[in-house]
This record gives structure tokens, sequence and C-alpha cells, in this order.
């Protein structure tokens, strides 16, 4: 299964990126706004800061919202970067297989420009950078891409991204990916563009 998987993704590469398997979608109006402040190199720690739920998930929009139910989510260690698939639906510090959400959140460094986003995903995934819906996968399916969506950062800086990610059963990936200013081809999102204030 992870085999044909990762062939799978090699060969949408190498026909020249996400856009030659999906739609592109354009994200709402209004580009998405930096952190303010912005953080020092000292107030950031490497990767996305998750919280674990359990329960039995068809839609992403089922994903805990409010604070008293964030508040019940279990904190792990950050998750360096987006690149994870497994064959028996365990991914990072997740301690089950199956009926699980993550919910990160913490910081993406942009430069100016036009990118494009999408994800190769099983089950369902959001993507938030700032207000702006970047990747939306987020019912349950086997393992696939979404559509890309082309978003305009209008200055370099830190901006805040939100990824809802949920795993039913079978096999399980997330890989987000981008395709920045002046880039030929889509590429893993890279570890060093996601980092989050370390809780107080």
């Amino acid at each position: 299964m992870l085999t044909s998987m990762r062939r799978m993704v090699a060969g949408l590469l190498l026909a020249g990126g996400l856009a030659a398997c999906a739609t592109q979608q354009q994200a709402p109006s209004g580009p998405p706004q930096p952190a303010s402040p912005q953080p020092t190199a000292t107030q950031l720690s490497p990767g996305l800061s998750p919280l674990y739920f359990l329960g039995t998930l068809e839609h992403v929009d089922n994903m805990p919202r409010s604070a008293s139910d964030m508040s019940r989510g279990r904190r792990g260690p950050a998750i360096l970067q987006l690149d994870a698939e497994s064959g028996s639906g365990q991914m990072w510090d997740s301690q089950t297989n199956r009926n699980y959400a993550v919910h990160m959140t913490g910081l993406i460094q942009l430069e100016a420009g036009i990118y494009r986003f999408a994800a190769l995903s099983n089950d369902g995934v959001r993507v938030t950078i700032d207000k702006t819906r970047v990747v939306d996968d987020p019912d349950v399916h086997a393992s696939k891409m979404s559509p890309a969506t082309e978003v305009r950062i209008s200055e370099p800086a830190w901006y805040p991204i939100t990824v809802q990610y949920f795993q039913k059963g079978g096999t399980a990936a997330l890989k987000f990916y981008w395709q920045p200013p002046g880039a030929g081809g889509m590429l893993l999102v890279p570890a060093a563009a996601l980092a989050h204030s370390p809780q107080k």
C-alpha cells in the first residue's frame, strides 16, 4: 500500500506537479495577514504544536472547535514537517491507529509573491493560513491529492497556520506541498518554514 502511494506521488510530481491531478482553486478574496506582532527567533521552536483528540469523524467540520472542547485535547511533541504516511494508520504521537484527530497550530514563513498549496491526505485535512483556507479535502477518502489553491502573499513574514487532520481507519497520510514564487513545481513544505511559540 505504501509503495503504491509513493509511486502515485512521484508520478504526479514528475507529470508537472499537482496541477495535473486537480483543478486549481482560488483562495478567498484578500491576502493572508502576517502574525502581529512578528515573533523573534528566540521566541520560536521548530514545527507545529499538535492537540490530539479521540473519536469517530466523517468530516473536518466535526472536529473540536470551542474553547472547552479544545481544552480536552492531549498535547504532543511538535510535528516538525507534514510528510507522514502509515500503512497501519498510526502517525506522529497519535498513540492509536484509528478514530483520532490532530489540530495543529503555529506559523509558516512566507516570502512575497504568489504561492500554490495542496496536500496529499488520507483521511480529511484542512489547512488555513491566517483566515485563508489553502487546502480543503475534508471528508473520509483514500490517499489522494487535494486541488491546488493559489494565494498571493503581500509581504515576507511569519503567518499564522492551522492544520486540521483526522484519521478514521486503514492507511493514513498527510503531506503538505507548496509552490513558492519562482519555483518550477510543487515541493514538500520544508521543516525550516514551520514554527510555533512554546507554551508558557
